[in-house]
């Protein structure tokens, strides 16, 4: 018992390697009339945030003439 014990211990008290790395999306939508909305999401890469972020930019709208719609990744820590 002692033998799986301390093996046990001893892997939960030293650190494990975490990719400390973080994608985020961030949206906005703008409206011709002075409104607008800001929101930021966060992705699992750069690949899926841009994949996101052009899925966002392109997305129909009825009032598509009345709004702008933008988005930036950026990458955190």
């Amino acid at each position: 018992m002692r033998k799986l014990l301390i093996p046990l211990l001893a892997a939960f008290a030293l650190p494990t390697a975490v990719n400390a790395e973080s994608h985020w999306l961030i949206i906005n939508y703008r409206s011709g009339k002075g409104g607008g909305a800001l929101e930021k999401i966060e992705m699992n890469s750069a690949e899926e945030c841009q994949r996101e972020g052009e899925k966002w930019t392109s997305s129909s709208t009825h009032l598509m003439n009345e709004y702008t719609r933008q988005f930036h990744c950026i990458k955190g820590k």
